[in-house]
C-alpha cells in the first residue's frame, strides 16, 4: 500500500503528538547515579533476596550488565557471573518512587497535569499535541530537550517514542527508540506498512503474548501485515473485544484521551504470592491461601466493601506452564 493510499485510509483519524517516555533500566540507573556511575557504562544489577525468590532474583540490570554478562531481569542470583566488575545492590522501592515523581515533575514543565499519565514506575505518556510548539521547532527537538533535562538534573537516560496516537508512540518506543543511538523514534500512520507490518515475530509487538500469537498463527496470521488485512468481523467473532483491539493495533489506531476521566464500575482487590518451591502438601497450600485471603479481606473491610465474586488461581511452575500452555487450576465462586 502506497503512502498516498495510507493517507486516504487515515484521513479521518485525529493526528496528535504523543510522547511515550521510558527511563532506561530505571531501577539500575537510579542505583548507578547514587554511586556516581554512568548508567550506560556500569555493570550493575538490582537483586532481591526475599524468601520467595529462591536464593535471590534480579529485578533490574543495567544495559552493560545485559550486554557484557548476559544478565536478564529474571536471572537467579546463583546464575550471576563471579566478576569484580559487577555491582550487586538491594532494591530500594521508596527511592525509585521518589525518583519517578521527580522525573514526572520535569515532564510537567513541558505539559500540564491533565496531559501526562504515569504508565508505570518507569514509563509515562505525554499528550504534547497542544504544547510541543511552545518549546521547539519539532516534536523531536522537544523530546531532545526533555532528555537533556533528565540527564543533567537526575543523571538518567530517557528513551522517547513519538507517535500520532498513544499506541504508535508505544510501538515507536519499543521497536525503534530502544535500539536507536539517540534513544528516539517517531512513527506516523503512514509508517505502519513499512515499520510494523513486516514484523513476523508477533510477540515483539506490545500486548501480544505467546498464547495470543499462537492463536493468530493457527489462523494463518503470521505477520502484523496479515493481522491488518484480516477480516475484523471474524476477529471480533473469534476473540471478542480483544480481536477489535488487535486489529486497531495493526493499523496503529488508538483514540484514547488522557484527559478522559475513567469511572471504575467494578472494583477488584487481589494479592499474589510467588512461592520459593513447589508446594505439594495440602496443609502447606492451605496456609498460603489463608494468609492471602486474610490480606485481601482486610483491605475489603478497610474500604467497607462486600465481595460478589471470589477467584482463585493456582499457577504451575514455568517449565510445566511452557509445556501445557495453561494454568493448573482456576476456580470462581459467586
Amino acid at each position: 500500500m502506497s503512502v498516498a493510499q495510507l493517507q486516504t485510509v487515515f484521513e479521518k483519524e485525529a493526528r496528535r503528538v504523543f510522547f511515550l517516555i521510558d527511563s532506561k533500566s530505571f531501577y539500575a540507573s537510579v542505583e548507578c547515579v547514587q554511586r556516581g556511575l554512568n548508567p550506560l557504562k556500569a555493570e550493575l544489577v538490582v537483586l532481591s533476596e526475599q524468601r520467595n525468590t529462591n536464593g535471590g532474583l534480579v529485578l533490574a540490570a543495567s544495559p552493560m550488565a545485559k550486554k557484557h554478562l548476559g544478565i536478564s531481569n529474571v536471572t537467579r542470583k546463583r546464575d550471576l557471573p563471579n566478576t569484580s566488575s559487577l555491582f550487586m545492590v538491594n532494591p530500594r522501592m521508596n527511592l525509585y518512587i521518589e525518583k519517578n515523581l521527580d522525573l514526572n515533575e520535569i515532564f510537567l514543565e513541558f505539559v500540564d497535569q491533565d496531559h501526562v499519565l504515569p504508565y508505570s514506575i518507569d514509563e509515562s505518556i505525554l499528550d504534547m499535541t497542544s504544547f510541543w510548539h511552545l518549546f521547539g521547532r519539532s516534536p523531536e527537538e522537544v523530546a531532545l530537550k526533555i532528555q537533556k533535562e533528565a540527564r543533567q538534573r537526575m543523571g538518567l537516560y530517557l528513551t522517547v517514542g513519538i507517535g500520532d496516537s498513544p499506541v504508535l508512540a508505544k510501538l515507536a518506543l519499543d521497536i525503534e527508540a530502544k535500539h536507536a543511538k539517540n534513544l528516539k523514534g517517531t512513527w506516523h500512520y503512514e509508517d505502519v506498512a513499512e515499520k510494523l507490518w513486516p514484523i513476523t515475530n508477533l510477540t515483539d509487538v506490545w500486548s501480544i503474548g505467546k498464547r495470543t500469537a499462537k492463536k493468530l498463527n493457527n489462523w494463518g496470521i503470521n505477520s502484523m501485515g496479515d493481522l491488518a488485512s484480516y477480516d475484523p468481523y471474524r476477529l471480533r467473532e473469534k476473540m471478542g473485544l480483544m480481536g477489535e483491539q488487535l486489529y486497531a493495533l495493526a493499523w496503529g489506531i488508538d483514540r484514547s484521551e488522557l484527559t478522559e476521566k475513567m469511572t471504575v464500575k467494578n472494583k477488584s482487590y487481589s494479592n499474589s504470592q510467588v512461592l520459593p518451591r513447589n508446594y505439594r502438601k495440602q496443609e502447606e497450600i492451605e496456609v498460603v491461601l489463608s494468609e492471602l485471603a486474610e490480606q485481601v479481606a482486610a483491605r475489603i473491610r478497610h474500604h467497607k466493601k462486600q465481595a460478589r465474586l471470589v477467584t482463585l488461581i493456582l499457577a504451575t511452575p514455568i517449565r510445566v506452564l511452557k509445556r501445557r500452555g495453561h494454568m493448573a487450576f482456576i476456580k470462581q465462586c459467586a
